[in-house]
C-alpha cells in the first residue's frame, strides 16, 4: 500500500482544493459511520457496506482510498476493528480496490450520461457493486492461501484454517447476495441526494467552479445526512454475530470442529490475540459493551478524529492555494478600455485575474517530459565538464603524477577486495573523505556518487546474504515461516562488509578520476602497458560523450524557445525519441569524420598532453605510502582474523 498512499496523497494534493477538504472530511467520516452498520448475513455472519464507491464519485479514487485509509485507521488505532497487524491488507481490499474498481466502473457505463441524469445514481450503484465484491474477492484470496502457505508439520494452520474452496463461496456469497446490494443501495442513494444538493461530482468539477459561499451552503447539506446516520448507529447492534473470517482465536477453534471436524487452535491465531494487535482499545468494539449510547459516542469520536486528522490536509493545500493566488495576483490581467467586449463575456477565469480554475482543469503540467529530460542532460553535462574543473584544482592529489595515482589505485583496490572487517573498511573510507577534502572536492557530492548508485544496483545481490537460508546464525525476525527464512546477525553484517567493500573501491575511483585530468589519465593508462585500443576507445567515448550531450541540450532548448503555448507530454515524449533518432545518426556520421581526422593528424592511440609528465620525489613519496597503507590494511585484517 505504500506505492498506493505516496500516489494517491501526491494527486490529491494537485487536484482537490482547500474548500473541498471539509467534503472529503465528512465522506471519510461517512465511511467510517457506515461501516458500524451490522447486516445479517449466512450463516449467523454479519456484514457491512463501506462506501468506499461513493466518496471516488464525488471526489476522485484519489481522495477515496486516503479518505478511507483515515478510516480503516481510526477503527484499527482507536477500536480495535481489524487490528493493527491486518492494516495494509484491510486498505489494499477496502481503501484500493473497492474504490478504484467501483469509480471506473461507475466511470465506463456512464461516460455518456449528461450532468443532471436521473440514471447517475443507477451507474454509481453498480460501480459500488463492483467494487465491494472485488475487495470480498481479494479478502478471499488472501485467506484461503494461508493453509497451504502457512502449516505445522502435524497440517494444522498456524493462521486461518480454511483454503480457497471455503473462502470464496462464503464471501462471494455473503457479498453478492447482502454486502453487495447495501453497498449499492447506500450509494445510489447518496449520489441522488447529492444530485439535489448540488455537490458537483468529481467527473463534473472540471466543469464548475464553486465560490465560497455555496462552498458552506454544500457542507452543510453533507452534515444533514452524516449526523441522521450517526443517530440511527444503534441499528448496526441488531444484527449479532462476527462477520465471516473475522473469529477470534476461540471463533477459530469453533468454526475448524464445525468445518474440518478437527480440535485446535491455531498458534498463529492465539499468539497475536495474546499479544493483543489491537490497537489503544479506548472504545473496543465500539463500545457495544455499553448499549446504545457507547456505540452512538463511538461515531462521534470517530467522525471528530477523521476530520481532525484530515484537516492537517487542509493546512497543507490552504499554503499552497494562497501561494497560487499570490503569484495570480503578482501579474494582473489588463482589458483594454477602448473594447466593446465587457467581462460579462469572458470566462469567470479571465476576469478575475487568476488562473486557479483554468489550472484546476488540467490534471498535469505543461509537458514537463521535455523539461525534465533537458535538465537532465544538462545536469550530465555540468557533471562531465565538472571533472575536468576539478584537476585544475590546487589540492593535494591534483599535484600528484596520474601514473603514481593509477597505480596507488590498483594496490589500494587489491588491498579492498581481501579486507574482511568492517572497521578496517570504515576506517579506509575515512581516508578517502579526508584526502576528497584535501583535494577541495564537495564532500557532499563525492558521498552522493558512490552511495545513491551503490545500494540500487547492487542491493538485490547482497540482500541475499543476510538471510538464514544463505548465512546461518542468531535470528533477528522471521520472513517466512514454511520454508523457514529469516535475517541473521551474521548475515547483515556480511552484507554490511560486500556494501562498505564495494563503496570504498568506487570512491578510490571516483577520487582518482575526479583529481586528474583526463588526458593525463589515459597517457598514464597507456605508460602503464594499457593496450593502444582500448586507450583509443576510451578517448573518442568520452570526447562524444561531451558533444553529443551538448549537442542534445542545445537541440532541446530551441525547441523549448519555438514553443508557443501548452505542449502536451506526448509531444514532448515524441520529440525526444525523434531527437535520439537524429543523433544516433548524427554520431554515425561524426564518427567518421572525426576518425578520418584523427588518423590524418597521426593518432595511434598514444595519447599527448600539452605538458609532458614529470616524475618527482613527492609522487614516489605518495606512492610507497600508498603501498604501505595497502599492506598495513591487509595485515591487519588478517590479525584481526585470527584473534577472533
Amino acid at each position: 500500500m505504500v506505492p498506493v498512499w505516496v500516489g494517491a496523497a501526491a494527486r490529491v494534493r494537485r487536484e482537490l482544493r482547500t474548500r473541498q477538504i471539509p467534503h472529503l472530511s465528512l465522506g471519510a467520516a461517512f465511511c467510517f459511520t457506515v461501516m458500524m452498520f451490522n447486516i445479517p448475513a449466512l450463516g449467523g455472519t454479519t456484514a457491512h457496506p463501506v462506501a468506499g464507491t461513493l466518496l471516488a464519485v464525488m471526489l476522485g479514487p484519489a481522495a477515496a482510498i486516503v479518505g478511507v485509509s483515515v478510516a480503516l485507521g481510526i477503527q484499527a488505532l482507536l477500536f480495535g476493528d481489524g487490528g493493527l497487524l491486518a492494516y495494509g491488507a484491510n486498505c489494499f481490499t477496502m481503501a484500493f480496490a473497492l474504490p478504484v474498481v467501483g469509480y471506473f466502473t461507475y466511470s465506463l457505463i456512464s461516460r455518456k450520461l449528461g450532468r443532471n441524469s436521473r440514471y447517475q445514481p443507477i451507474c454509481a450503484g453498480i460501480g459500488a457493486f463492483a467494487g465491494i465484491n472485488m475487495a470480498a474477492i481479494l479478502v478471499a484470496i488472501a485467506l484461503g492461501v494461508q493453509p497451504a502457505l502457512f502449516h505445522e508439520p502435524n497440517g494444522h494452520a498456524i493462521y486461518f484454517p480454511f483454503g480457497l474452496a471455503i473462502t470464496l463461496p462464503a464471501m462471494l456469497g455473503t457479498h453478492l447476495l447482502i454486502a453487495g446490494p447495501a453497498e449499492a443501495i447506500v450509494t445510489a442513494l447518496a449520489v441522488a441526494y447529492l444530485q439535489r444538493s448540488g455537490v458537483g461530482l468529481y467527473t463534473l468539477t472540471a466543469e464548475s467552479v464553486e465560490s465560497p459561499g455555496q462552498g458552506i451552503l454544500l457542507r452543510q447539506r453533507l452534515y444533514v445526512p452524516l449526523l441522521v446516520l450517526i443517530a440511527l448507529t444503534p441499528l448496526g447492534l441488531l444484527a449479532k454475530g462476527d462477520a465471516w473470517g473475522e473469529w477470534n482465536a476461540a471463533g477459530v477453534a469453533t468454526q475448524i470442529e464445525q468445518r474440518l471436524g478437527a480440535s485446535y487452535t491455531p498458534v498463529g491465531v492465539a499468539a497475536g490475540e495474546a499479544h493483543n494487535h489491537r490497537g489503544l482499545g479506548i472504545l473496543a468494539d465500539y463500545g457495544a459493551t455499553s448499549g446504545k449510547s457507547g456505540y452512538v459516542l463511538a461515531a462521534i469520536c470517530g467522525a471528530l478524529t477523521i476530520c481532525a486528522a484530515l484537516a492537517g490536509l487542509g493546512i497543507v493545500l490552504a499554503g499552497r492555494d494562497s501561494n497560487r493566488a499570490q503569484s495570480a495576483a503578482a501579474q494582473p490581467i489588463q482589458l483594454d478600455a477602448g473594447s466593446s467586449k465587457t467581462t460579462d463575456s469572458l470566462p469567470s477565469w479571465l476576469a478575475t485575474g487568476t488562473v486557479e480554475a483554468k489550472s484546476a482543469s488540467r490534471a498535469k503540467p505543461s509537458n514537463p517530459y521535455l523539461a525534465k529530460s533537458l535538465a537532465e542532460f544538462a545536469r550530465r553535462t555540468s557533471d562531465v565538464l565538472g571533472r575536468e574543473v576539478w584537476p585544475s584544482y590546487a589540492g593535494k592529489l591534483q599535484a600528484i603524477d596520474a601514473r603514481a595515482k593509477l597505480a596507488s589505485l590498483l594496490l589500494l583496490l587489491t588491498a579492498v577486495t581481501v579486507t574482511r572487517h568492517l572497521v578496517l573498511l570504515s576506517a579506509m573510507y575515512c581516508l578517502l573523505i579526508a584526502a576528497a577534502a584535501a583535494s577541495g572536492i564537495p564532500i557532499g557530492q563525492f558521498a552522493r556518487r558512490v552511495w545513491l548508485a551503490v545500494p540500487l544496483f547492487i542491493g538485490g545481490i547482497i540482500l541475499p546474504t543476510a538471510l538464514s537460508i544463505v548465512t546461518p546464525g542468531h535470528e533477528l525476525f522471521n520472513v517466512w515461516m514454511h520454508p523457514h527464512v529469516a535475517v541473521t546477525l551474521p548475515g547483515l553484517h556480511l552484507a554490511a562488509i560486500i556494501m562498505v567493500r564495494i563503496g570504498v573501491a568506487i570512491s578510490l575511483g571516483a577520487l582518482v578520476a575526479l583529481t586528474t585530468r583526463w588526458s593525463a589519465l589515459l597517457a598514464a593508462a597507456r605508460s602503464l602497458g594499457v593496450p593502444r585500443l582500448f586507450v583509443s576507445i576510451l578517448e573518442l567515448t568520452y570526447r562524444y560523450m561531451v558533444l553529443m550531450m551538448n549537442t542534445a541540450v542545445e537541440m532541446f532548448e530551441a525547441r523549448t524557445a519555438r514553443t508557443v503555448g501548452h505542449a502536451q507530454n506526448s509531444d514532448g515524449r515524441q520529440y525526444v525519441g525523434t531527437t535520439v533518432g537524429m543523433m544516433l545518426g548524427k554520431t554515425m556520421a561524426l564518427s567518421e569524420e572525426v576518425h578520418d581526422a584523427m588518423t590524418a593528424r597521426g593518432f595511434k592511440g598514444d595519447v599527448r598532453t600539452l605538458r609532458g609528465p614529470k616524475w618527482r620525489r613527492a609522487d614516489s613519496l605518495f606512492l610507497v605510502s600508498c603501498l604501505v597503507l595497502a599492506i598495513l590494511l591487509v595485515s591487519v585484517d588478517k590479525i584481526a582474523g585470527n584473534l577472533l
